[in-house]
């Protein structure tokens, strides 16, 4: 049986300098820091980290505010951050965090004129040649170098999903529904085009299927993303510390039982670990698991956490 999830949390992305980062995601891409989590030093060994850990952070959301997922924009305090984000589209892992935008051409202009690094300007890409489906997009950079990406889409901007490079798409895309639960939503596998929208030179090819929880594809989508041409390059980061975007965490009942769904799956995985979130916000902490899928991307279990009165 999958591990019964409730919705896609959050998105973390590791930065240098929270507040600079901060600042990016607010006013340049529109999003409210709504929760701050800056807790005392605890305990690494859940993050795969030694001796104590420390951390300083805001989860910031889209106009949907709660009901939407999260960015977990994270500053590494004990250790420090480590290396960059990855350069290449085609890189195993997270690489693209997607919003949407009503008006590209505005707003590349806005980024640009802000000394935003943009990969191209707005570009139309194909989604599916069978039924001529395109999508308006184009990628820029955050202050770190992580890769954002905008398509336009009429109505408030949305966080819609991440991008997840994989090596084997039906490997990985069955692990994700078996393991999971979640559904194909849709496909993409539009043969060679245009490269220059990911920042890549010539042209490029790719198959993509896109999933979902049940029901909740308007929520937040994963695009799981295998590289055709160029292949696939790398491995997903090792330290929970990296730079860029590290983790995706999804929000379960019970966490304990969720450690036993994914054994029984063959999936690797310590217990629970408990987590300190500060004193900014009104809960004691969060029992948290985190595991990979076949190519090593990191993955994230929170339990619901219980409001303090």
């Amino acid at each position: 049986m999958p591990v019964p999830l409730l919705s896609v949390m959050h998105v973390n992305v590791n930065c240098s300098k929270l507040e600079r980062s901060l600042a990016f995601y607010r006013d340049r891409v529109g999003l409210s820091p709504l929760t701050h989590t800056n807790p005392v030093p605890q305990k690494g060994e859940g993050f795969g980290l030694e001796g104590e850990v420390q951390w300083d952070a805001h989860l910031l959301h889209d106009a949907r505010g709660f009901a939407g997922p999260a960015v977990d924009l994270l500053e590494w305090k004990r250790p420090g951050p480590t290396g960059r984000p990855y350069a290449d589209a085609n890189h195993l892992g997270y690489f693209r965090l997607c919003f949407t935008h009503p008006d590209l051409a505005a707003l590349h202009a806005r980024l640009s004129a802000a000394g935003v690094a943009c990969r191209s300007e707005p570009h139309d890409v194909s989604i599916d040649p069978g039924s001529g489906l395109t999508a308006r997009f184009f990628c820029a950079a955050d202050p770190d170098g992580s890769t954002v990406e905008f398509i336009e889409l009429a109505g408030e901007p949305r966080m819609i999903h991440v991008n997840v490079n994989c090596s084997d798409l039906a490997r990985s895309s069955e692990w994700y529904q078996r393991v999971l639960g979640l559904e194909v939503i849709g496909r993409s596998s539009p043969g060679p085009v245009e490269g220059r929208g990911f920042g890549l030179a010539g042209s490029v090819e790719w198959r993509a299927d896109f999933l979902a929880l049940p029901g909740q594809s308007e929520h937040f989508v994963i695009d799981l993303h295998e590289w055709l041409e160029p292949k696939p390059v790398g491995r997903p980061y090792a330290e929970a510390n990296h730079l860029g975007l590290y983790r995706m965490a999804f929000l379960v009942e019970d966490a304990h039982a969720c450690q036993e769904a994914l054994l029984a799956e063959g999936v690797e995985c310590g217990p629970p670990v408990w987590l300190d979130m500060g004193d900014e916000i009104p809960i004691d902490g969060v029992w948290a698991i985190f595991f990979e899928d076949p190519d090593g991307t990191c993955l994230e279990l929170i339990q619901r956490p219980e409001i303090r009165e």
